[in-house]
């Protein structure tokens, strides 16, 4: 049975996992403003110019500008969160239980692909968990 503690460590651990979804989500975000300004295209007329177009060039690099540098900060957080967490994980002596949170909370395996490929069952991977929780300080 998980404790109120275990789920602060859970908390904690999950950080990576969420800090790395946060970046894949502007990455997505950055292709997107990347595919709208370079598939404008130009027309020839001897119309006068919609003065509004450029405008719109600029401010989207301007946001991409903006993206990638957020990315880079998150990547830094995220590079420095998942030294924190290793660091942690590997001070549980056992390593089963240092590789099952390993699979779990860095390489953000579900329980299935962990049973499957540990070959535990559901129910061990999970008491194992409970073990491993036990033994990790976050503090």
């Amino acid at each position: 049975m998980l404790t109120a503690e275990h789920r602060e460590k859970i908390k904690y651990l999950n950080q990576y996992k969420y800090l790395n979804s946060e970046i894949d989500r502007k990455i997505k975000q950055l292709e997107d403003w990347r595919n709208k300004i370079y598939n404008v295209t130009g027309t020839l007329s001897d119309m006068p110019k919609n003065p509004n177009r450029s405008n719109t060039i600029e401010n989207g690099i301007a946001t991409i500008d903006e993206i990638e540098e957020n990315i880079n900060i998150d990547i830094d957080k995220l590079v420095a969160l998942r030294s924190e967490i290793e660091d942690k994980i590997n001070a549980i002596e056992d390593l089963k239980l240092r590789e099952l949170l390993k699979c779990r909370y860095l390489d953000c395996q579900s329980w299935e692909e962990i049973a499957f490929r540990n070959g535990y069952t559901w129910r061990n991977a999970y008491y194992l968990h409970e073990k491993a929780l036990d033994l990790i300080k976050i503090k």
